[in-house]
Parts: C-alpha cells; sequence; structure tokens
C-alpha cells in the first residue's frame, strides 16, 4: 500500500513544521495501531508511507484494511490548541498481478494513490494495467500543461445568467478551456485533476482569474456596471493559508470592483474546515465579495452552516435540474431548495437548463436566475461582447 496524507502540507504551512512532525508522529501512532503481526509500516517521505502486508489472501482483506486505516485518521487530531483534520489517500498493489519486484509494486501502488486523488481523495484504489497506461498519457499532459501556461494557451469562456424575467445577463461564470496544440480545444475534466496534482492549479487559476478580471472589468466599464463575474476555485487554493491576500491581489491588479466578483465554492470545502474557511470568507465578504455554493445538495451538508456564514447564492445542481420532467415527484428536491433558499433570503441559480419546461418550472417555483444550453454553452469573449450589446439574450434551444 502506499499512503499520502490528505490536506497535510496546508497544515504544515499554516500551523509551521514542529506542529507537522507533531502531527505526522501522531498519525503513524494511529496507523501502527491497525497493524497485524508481520506488517511494515515506512516512511517513504514527506507526507507519504508505504505499508507492506505479507498475509494477504486477496482484495478482500486488503480493503478491509485499507478502510480500517482511513477510519482511524478520521477523528481529528490535537495539537496545542488546534484541532486539525487529515484524511489518506491509498493506493494497493497486490503481487504478484501488480508487480514481481518490491520497487515495481510500490510504482503501481503509488499510480493507484494518484487516481484516488483524481477522485476526490479519502479513499482506496487497487492498481490496474489500465493505470499504467494512463499514467504514461498522464506523464505526457503534464509536460504539455507545464509548456501550456508557458505558451498562453488557456482559453477563458464565459456562460450567461440569466434572469428568467427580462431574460438579461446578471452575470456570467467563468470557464477555463485549454487550446491544445494537436488535441484542439480541452475542457477542464481533461486536465483540471491533473492540475490539482501536480500543483499547477495556482498558477493556472491566476492566468484565469487576470483574464476574466480584464474581459469582465471592460464590459463593466462600457456601461454594464452591475455584471457579475462568478469563478470557480480549487480546494488546494481556499484552503491554502494566502488565499484571500493571493485573490484580492489578483482582483485590485486588475482594477476589477470586488462587489462584481462572486466566488463559488463546494459544501464539502467548507465542511472540511468549518472554522479556518468561515474567517477567509467573512474577511471576502468584508470587501464585498459574494459567496456562491456550487452543487449545492450534492456534498455532505450541515445545514447550520447556511445562515452561520456570509453565503449570498445557492447554485442548483443540473442533476436535480433534470430531474424536472413529468411533475412534483421528480422535482421535490429543487423545491425544497428553492424554499429553503427564499427562507434565507438567498439568491439562488439553477445550473443546467435546457429545456423550457425546465425553465417554466423554476420560473413559478420563483428562481430568478439560470444557466445552461437553453440560452447557449459558454462562449469566448468575442460573442460574448455580441450578447452584452442585445437588449436581451435570446434563447437557443426549445423544447
Amino acid at each position: 500500500m502506499f499512503l499520502d496524507l490528505d490536506r497535510f502540507k496546508i497544515i504544515n504551512d499554516t500551523l509551521g513544521h514542529a506542529m507537522g512532525d507533531r502531527l505526522l508522529q501522531a498519525v503513524t501512532q494511529r496507523l501502527e495501531s491497525c497493524l497485524r503481526k508481520g506488517d511494515t509500516l515506512s516512511r517513504f517521505g514527506g507526507d507519504e508511507f508505504t505499508l507492506l502486508l505479507p498475509s494477504i489472501h486477496g482484495q478482500e482483506d486488503a480493503s478491509q484494511i485499507a478502510r480500517k486505516l482511513i477510519h482511524t485518521l478520521k477523528a481529528p487530531f490535537k495539537l496545542g490548541e488546534h484541532e486539525v483534520f487529515v484524511g489518506v489517500s491509498i493506493g494497493i498493489a497486490i503481487y504478484p498481478e501488480a508487480g514481481n519486484s518490491m520497487d515495481q509494486l510500490i510504482q503501481n501502488a503509488d499510480i493507484a494513490m494518484y487516481h484516488v486523488k483524481a477522485r476526490g481523495k479519502d479513499s482506496y484504489r487497487f492498481f490496474s494495467e489500465s493505470m499504467s497506461i494512463d499514467s504514461t498519457h498522464r506523464l505526457q499532459l503534464e509536460r504539455d500543461l507545464r509548456l501550456a501556461l508557458a505558451r498562453d494557451e488557456l482559453r477563458v469562456f464565459y456562460q450567461p445568467q440569466v434572469c428568467v424575467h427580462t431574460n438579461r445577463i446578471m452575470g456570467l461564470e467563468a470557464l477555463v478551456r485549454w487550446q491544445h496544440p494537436e488535441r484542439g480545444l480541452l475542457y477542464p475534466r481533461d486536465f483540471l485533476g491533473l492540475a490539482e496534482e501536480t500543483k499547477l492549479i495556482g498558477q493556472l487559476s491566476e492566468q484565469v482569474l487576470d483574464k476574466a478580471c480584464r474581459d469582465v472589468g471592460h464590459w463593466i466599464r462600457s456601461g454594464h456596471q452591475s455584471l457579475r463575474l462568478a469563478v470557480n476555485l480549487s480546494p488546494i487554493e481556499v484552503e491554502h493559508p494566502r488565499f484571500v491576500e493571493t485573490l484580492m491581489e489578483r482582483v485590485n491588479s486588475n482594477r476589477f470592483p470586488p462587489g462584481n466578483l462572486e466566488i463559488e465554492i463546494t459544501e464539502n470545502v467548507i465542511m472540511n474546515d468549518l472554522e479556518q474557511i468561515s474567517q477567509k470568507l467573512r474577511e471576502l465578504a468584508d470587501m464585498n465579495v459574494r459567496i456562491a455554493i456550487d452543487d449545492f445538495g450534492t456534498g455532505y451538508s450541515s445545514l447550520n452552516y447556511l445562515h452561520r456564514l456570509p453565503i449570498h447564492t445557492l447554485k442548483v445542481d443540473q442533476s436535480f435540474v433534470n430531474a424536472i420532467r413529468s411533475g412534483l415527484d421528480d422535482a421535490c428536491i429543487v423545491n425544497a431548495i428553492v424554499a429553503m433558499a427564499h427562507g434565507l433570503k438567498l439568491d439562488i441559480v439553477a445550473e443546467g437548463v435546457e429545456t423550457s419546461k425546465q425553465l417554466e418550472y423554476l420560473r413559478t417555483l420563483g428562481c430568478h436566475q439560470v444557466q445552461g444550453f437553453y440560452y447557449g454553452a459558454a462562449q469566448p469573449a468575442a460573442e460574448i461582447s455580441k450578447l452584452l450589446a442585445q437588449p436581451k439574450i435570446e434563447m437557443v434551444v426549445s423544447g
């Protein structure tokens, strides 16, 4: 098994290396409590460990141990006056299917661990042959991504957020695309996971935010004073100790009005470290930056945070909007989210609206803003300029 601690770097950067060392010692003690006679735990480097399990009779044995390791690290660690949470991503390689030598087993367990990271962390996966093909492709894509950042190959597309009553554009969600020289236009699902894994996400986000602030700032100064820019932020960025300072430096250097910016984060990011994230969101709200909860209802939520934090907008995930087909039973979650938003006096934006039936249903519920293919896909800045020149946006799909 190859183990990599989740969120360790953030804790180390925030509380210092001495606390980081104490945390590693505490983690080691907990991991050792799960071992059987003959098992060997080694620190591989940094926050990575290898675990050699000689008496394994099949995948189920390994799965059971992996689940036990994950569970034992779930409880918070007490470091002085601080209470911190870490998780663990575990890659598993079983002899002889996944390798005949120790080096090969470690390498393949490492590859499997990266696949866990790419899918959301705090879990485990077994190595399979298809992963080694992926890993070769991954190395090439990583090289290409580093070049893309240097060569300015990233593009920002914008999806309008439209008022259902006036058909006017109220906001624009900035979405990154990569104009790959050989593979054409790539979407976030093709490279964002890799950007997070390789720690390139900060540089990537910086470029995207700069471009978006310049474009939307130009439209604001051209007469669309209330136009809102919505940007998605990765957990890695939000959890960084200097997140607020870094974000505002970019906003100010591009002369973008903070009151026109809305950052979108998921519930899981908030719940991972409620105390720290709360403080950061309040700092941003004090500078007039708006906060939106993206994919609301799809994470593990504690509704308690909604009235405790300076949240301005809930975004209804498109999976719930898709359920608006045959009446109230299919759409009960959308009904509940919209009612909750009204009760808490929050704005609401429904994502993934594709048909006139969905639009009419949401309008009847009192959902005032939508985005989705009904009004068009995300488009480059030149196309958005044309849309903004119109008094209202026309729908492109009906049904």
